[in-house]
C-alpha cells in the first residue's frame, strides 16, 4: 500500500494538532541553527509559533498558510518514504535538479550511483548541483543502526502526490543509507492533508 491509498483508509494515521507541528518544526530549526535564547517550548500561543518558524523558515508559510490542514502523526513505511516528493518547485532546480523524477528515492539513487561509480564521485555532484549533496552523504553514514530519530514534515495538497517539507535532507539520506545496504527500521512523519 503506498501512502495515497493509506490516506484514502485513514490507516495509521493518529491524529495531532497544527501547533505540535509546528513546535516540532521550530524546535528542529533552534536545535540546527543554536539558535539563541528562545526556547520553543516555551512559547504558548499557537501565532507565536508561528511567527517564530515563519520567520526561520519562510518556506513554512506554504504549509501553514491560509488554507487548513488535517495533522496526522505516521510511521512511514520504506515504499512510502522512496515514493514521497521532494520539497515543491520549479522543475530542475535544486533538489529537483538531482534526478528526473521528484521522488526521494530517485535521488537517492543518483547519489548512490556517483558514490558507486569509479569515474566520478560526490564532491563533482556536490559542485554542480545547488543542494549540498556532501551534507546528505555524511548524514547517511552517521544513521544509527535503529534508525533515524528525527521526523519528516510531510504535506499532501489535493491530488497532488505527498512531499517533504521539511527534512529533504533527511529523507534522502535515509534512503541512500538503505542502497547501502542498511536496515530499514521505519521513519516517523507528520503528514499535514490540504483539501
Amino acid at each position: 500500500m503506498d501512502l495515497e491509498e493509506r490516506i484514502q483508509r485513514e490507516e495509521g494515521l493518529e491524529s495531532v494538532s497544527e501547533t505540535q507541528v509546528i513546535r516540532y518544526w521550530l524546535r528542529e530549526e533552534l536545535d540546527e541553527a543554536d539558535d539563541g535564547p528562545l526556547d520553543a517550548d516555551a512559547v504558548e500561543s499557537q501565532p507565536g509559533l508561528r511567527e517564530e518558524l515563519l520567520e526561520r523558515k519562510p518556506i513554512a508559510s506554504r504549509t501553514f498558510g491560509a488554507e487548513p490542514s488535517d495533522w496526522y502523526h505516521v510511521d512511514l513505511s520504506e515504499e512510502e518514504l522512496r515514493d514521497l516528493r521532494v520539497v515543491v518547485g520549479p522543475h530542475d532546480e535544486d533538489w529537483r535538479a538531482l534526478a528526473e523524477d521528484n521522488r526521494v528515492g530517485a535521488i537517492a539513487e543518483r547519489i548512490y550511483e556517483v558514490e558507486t561509480d569509479e569515474t566520478t564521485n560526490v564532491a563533482e555532484l556536490d559542485a554542480e548541483t545547488p543542494k549540498d549533496v556532501s551534507e546528505v552523504v555524511e548524514l547517511a553514514d552517521a544513521i544509527d543502526p535503529e534508525g533515524p530519530v528525527s521526523r519528516l514534515v510531510v504535506a499532501k495538497e489535493g491530488d497532488d502526490p505527498a512531499y517533504v517539507v521539511d527534512g529533504n535532507h533527511r529523507a534522502v539520506a535515509h534512503v541512500l543509507y538503505l542502497l547501502r545496504g542498511g536496515e530499514f527500521t521505519g521513519q516517523e512523519a507528520y503528514l499535514g492533508i490540504q483539501g
